[in-house]
């Protein structure tokens, strides 16, 4: 029984992630298929012109479109104003500045929140990975000089805190933030791509 429950979570481990992964894809694509679908048709496209397939294709032109329209002065401008308008908003600035907040760790490096990848020490002689996301606090000078904001995630879950820390205290570390981020959402389980732990976690 022990050796079977063994191969039953070996198998586990390695089909989850897949099926997981499978999962979101297959959500991602139905779900843009679906609502270009219901406004191509028929409104633009007769039912029995419209492929599978057209909806989703169509979704990601359009994201490249409006990429390539952030390029404009002009559309910057109204994009600002209407996320201006929306982080004033009560409760709705809160949903929009956390997805928002996530986007940018993962999408154009010069916009991250998360800039690098820092270990922290603590008075109690152990460090903790976190993500540098100020470097001064020339805004709000209250807080005092030579001191930066840090990110500290906690294992298994989508939270964490922001401690102020002199920054001598702080050292940078060769990790991405990709990486740096499922070390610390699996406790130190995860590893790097040549399948060893990273020497600096």
């Amino acid at each position: 029984m022990h050796f079977a429950a063994k191969l039953f979570f070996r198998g586990l481990a390695a089909i989850l992630p897949l099926a997981l992964t499978g999962y979101f894809v297959w959500w991602a694509v139905s779900t843009g298929e679906a609502l270009l679908h219901g406004l191509l048709v028929p409104s633009f496209v007769p039912e029995e012109r419209y492929w599978p397939g057209m909806g989703f294709t169509l979704s990601i032109a359009l994201v490249m479109v409006i990429g390539l329209l952030m390029y404009s002065f002009v559309v910057r401008s109204v994009y600002g104003r209407i996320t201006a308008l929306l982080e004033r908003i009560p409760g709705i600035k809160s949903v929009y500045g956390m997805v928002a907040d996530v986007v940018r760790i993962f999408g154009n490096a010069d916009e991250r929140p998360f800039r690098r990848v820092v270990l922290v020490m603590q008075d109690q002689g152990f460090e903790q990975i976190g993500f540098q996301t100020r470097d001064d606090f020339a805004d709000l000078p209250d807080v005092g000089a030579d001191k930066v904001a840090v990110y500290l995630p906690m294992s298994y879950q989508l939270g964490g805190f922001t401690m102020v820390v002199e920054k001598a205290r702080v050292r940078e570390i060769a990790m991405t933030v990709e990486e740096a981020m499922r070390f610390c959402l699996t406790a130190g389980v995860a590893r790097h791509e040549g399948g060893t732990p990273s020497s600096k976690a």
